[in-house]
């Protein structure tokens, strides 16, 4: 190659030819999930799309299984999907199988079918307590979010302090800004509507009765109440309470989510 006389010599480096420098054993580049995310799902221990990605990718290859022996809300199964790698998810929590479950089917588009699984175009969910007998004996506040993310409600994170409150559904319609949040709420505003969980043989009037005052105070237009099953009483309750203020409170016992008869009643 010929160049001017004088002129110095120089040496090009091509970036696909250089090593690189190998990830610090700290990264600081992938920031956590926020309230602000649209990845969050308010589960607690939710980690970065971005940064199972990273370890996916370092760690195995197309077609590899990926096992994440505690799953929680799948963050790592939807990478892998993402990254073309077979997966197996496990949690001990009803509440992180069904949030998991969810988010397969929306982010990742697969059916929650058996006989799609069996061929590598779905995926099945196994083991949960399916029927009223185990529902009625798992802990309290799993119910809870069992019941709530059912619904499509975001759960509370605390047990207490809940002011009758054990999860909230926010419309489509929300937007931000028109209403101060609490630390454990999404900053979405306009409208909100409560959930009720009562794991409970059969709600009593004085059960709708406090969840109308609640609903009276935070000024909400419908609400949905979670049991097994309502007296005659609080059924009348839930039907005078709407002649008297317009306010809704939608009932549902635990048979109608278990079988999936409950899109009529969330409309």
């Amino acid at each position: 190659m010929q160049t001017k006389p004088g002129a110095v010599p120089q040496l090009k480096r091509y970036l696909d030819e250089q090593e690189g420098r190998p990830f610090d054993s700290v990264w600081t580049d992938i920031p956590p999930i926020n309230s602000q995310a649209k990845e969050r799902l308010g589960y607690p221990t939710q980690k970065p799309l971005a940064l199972l990605d990273r370890i996916i990718n370092a760690s195995s290859n197309p077609n590899d299984i990926v096992l994440d022996a505690f799953c929680g809300c799948g963050t790592a199964l939807v990478a892998a999907h993402k990254l073309k790698r077979q997966w197996i998810g496990i949690d001990i929590s009803p509440t992180a199988c069904r949030v998991m479950a969810k988010r397969l089917r929306d982010v990742c588009g697969l059916p929650e079918k058996e006989p799609l699984w069996k061929i590598g175009r779905g995926f099945v969910v196994r083991d949960l307590p399916w029927t009223e007998e185990k529902l009625r004996a798992i802990p309290h506040f799993e119910f809870e979010n069992w019941a709530v993310i059912a619904l499509g409600g975001i759960p509370n994170k605390v047990q207490v302090g809940d002011m009758g409150v054990d999860g909230r559904i926010y419309p489509v319609s929300a937007v931000e800004g028109r209403r101060k949040t609490g630390a454990d709420e999404l900053s979405l505003e306009e409208r909100w509507y409560p959930i009720q969980v009562k794991q409970k043989d059969k709600v009593s009037r004085p059960d709708i009765d406090s969840f109308q005052a609640m609903m009276m105070r935070e000024n909400c237009d419908k609400g949905f109440f979670v049991s097994f099953a309502y007296s005659q009483d609080a059924l009348t309750e839930i039907g005078g309470f709407f002649k008297r203020t317009g306010k809704v409170i939608v009932p549902f016992t635990v048979r109608e989510i278990i079988d999936e008869q409950i899109a009529h009643k969330l409309a």
